[in-house]
């Protein structure tokens, strides 16, 4: 369904023991009270069916169907953190993982034909950490064409980062560990250097700085970022490789010069419709790499509204207003006539069209996917794509029938096409140009916190590898040449 042209502008119970409710009194019959009771033989009387046992969320639940290629359980806590690479020359896919058991793991396989799948070998990274492993990394995307045929190369590297402030190194081949870095008392995410690989960004989700390495300057601290006020939510390179760019729950977008260490620029975005004069909303996520020349950002906020930034001019180009509460006479009231409602508004996913970077997509809480074109004098919300339900997909029996919000979306390459991971632990394939929900893939059976989509083929195949409060990582392989053609 079409949007319409609105958007912003701005041109500069616990459970009770039964055993509590229990009367241990002695009860006694006499002679005078005692009925006789006629009997049915066994097979006169019917079997009453016990569903005690039975978990509440069981009862009436389908089942859906696990549509993954692999499925690994190696982790004993939510799964937090998941990356893949695919090595071309070997066919050999590895994914690293993170999670609430405050371990990181390798796991590989090698890619076969259509007919064999090749199980999955783990293999536990060596630093012990103390809690939540919750962002990982590999600088292979990054790493200079010819970097095997220096006299030198640079290291092939995964960084692992978590909740115990530890920053870890591992080759990305052998699965060794190479360095643990000085930093942040906790970590909550990190982003390679765009060009090259050899710079990495850690932001703090503790004290709000943003840490930047070089690793071959033997893994020397460059820079601490300072001047967020809260927790250091998402951090990148912008794609030109000249500013570092970090979002904060304190309400702001930050460049940052990695040369001096100087914040160029602040983005502030204010209160949406807040005139209680509190802080602002907090932001959740960043996504690069959009305009014509790459120069835009996006950034989505905890009060439902998304904003394209220009790295370059320093302006906010538009404000995209994901979720818009429904008017204030609204039927829906809160339990508590003294609290406001509280609605499910915050964007959750951005990210830009690498195929047409003058569009974007936004998505939340509230289970929508909205596609945006910049193109035009105002930003245009040209399609909705609502949660999905029960016979939504092409696809027979793929979907649940309980929609839930989004955790992250990532687009097709070259083609109008969107992931997106959902609460209710299935991927969904989008076409952005019509809305149409071309596939769901189910197999988990809980929210998916992280999402990785490797395309091989020219784009014809994805191989999805996600992460979940299951406990599990699942990796599915999509035929999106035949999706895109049906």
């Amino acid at each position: 369904m079409d949007g319409r042209m609105d958007e912003d502008m701005d041109p500069s119970s616990s459970a009770m023991d039964p055993s509590s409710e229990v009367d241990e009194t002695p009860e006694f019959v006499t002679a005078e009270d005692a009925v006789e009771v006629p009997v049915q033989g066994d097979e006169d009387v019917p079997m009453e069916e016990e569903d005690d046992d039975v978990p509440e969320a069981e009862q009436g639940a389908t089942t859906t169907p696990d549509m993954s290629t692999w499925q690994i359980s190696t982790h004993t806590g939510p799964v937090y953190a998941v990356r893949a690479h695919v090595d071309i020359t070997t066919q050999q896919l590895t994914v690293v993982s993170g999670g609430g058991d405050d371990k990181a793991f390798f796991h590989r396989t090698t890619l076969g034909n259509t007919t064999t799948t090749t199980p999955m070998q783990s293999q536990p990274l060596s630093h012990a950490h103390t809690d939540s492993v919750s962002a990982v990394a590999w600088n292979l995307p990054y790493l200079a064409a010819d970097n095997a045929s220096k006299p030198k190369p640079d290291p092939r590297l995964v960084a692992i980062g978590a909740y115990d402030g530890a920053l870890c190194l591992y080759d990305a081949d052998s699965g060794n560990h190479v360095q643990t870095l000085e930093g942040p008392t906790d970590v909550e995410c990190v982003a390679w250097h765009n060009k090259g690989g050899t710079v990495l960004l850690a932001g703090s989700a503790a004290d709000g700085t943003l840490w930047m390495y070089h690793i071959p300057m033997q893994y020397k601290v460059l820079q601490v970022f300072v001047g967020h006020e809260s927790a250091v939510t998402a951090c990148a390179f912008s794609p030109n490789g000249k500013w570092a760019l970090s979002s904060s729950s304190d309400g702001t977008c930050r460049i940052w010069a990695p040369r001096t260490g100087a914040c160029k620029h602040v983005f502030r975005f204010g209160n949406n419709n807040h005139q209680d004069g509190g802080p602002p909303p907090g932001l959740t996520c960043l996504a690069t790499g959009g305009g014509p020349e790459g120069h835009l950002i996006l950034v989505g906020g905890e009060d439902g509204r998304a904003h394209v930034c220009h790295v370059g001019t320093q302006k906010v180009v538009a404000t995209l207003h994901h979720f818009e509460p429904p008017p204030t006479n609204t039927t829906a009231t809160s339990t508590n006539d003294d609290e406001e409602m509280e609605w499910p508004m915050s964007v959750e996913a951005v990210g830009f069209s690498p195929a047409n970077p003058q569009w974007c997509a936004t998505a939340g809480v509230d289970g929508i996917l909205k596609i945006w074109d910049l193109s035009g004098t105002a930003a245009q919300c040209r399609q909705v794509c609502p949660p999905p339900v029960a016979g939504d997909s092409n696809e027979e029996d793929t979907t649940t029938t309980t929609s839930g919000g989004i955790t992250r979306l990532t687009w097709h390459p070259t083609l109008p096409l969107v992931f997106t991971s959902s609460t209710r632990g299935a991927v969904d394939l989008w076409d952005a140009r019509n809305g149409q929900l071309l596939t769901s893939l189910t197999g988990h059976t809980q929210v998916l916190n992280d999402l990785e989509v490797q395309f091989l083929e020219g784009g014809n195949v994805a191989l999805v590898t996600t992460a979940s409060d299951d406990e599990t990582i699942r990796v599915f392989t999509v035929n999106v040449a035949a999706l895109w053609n049906q």
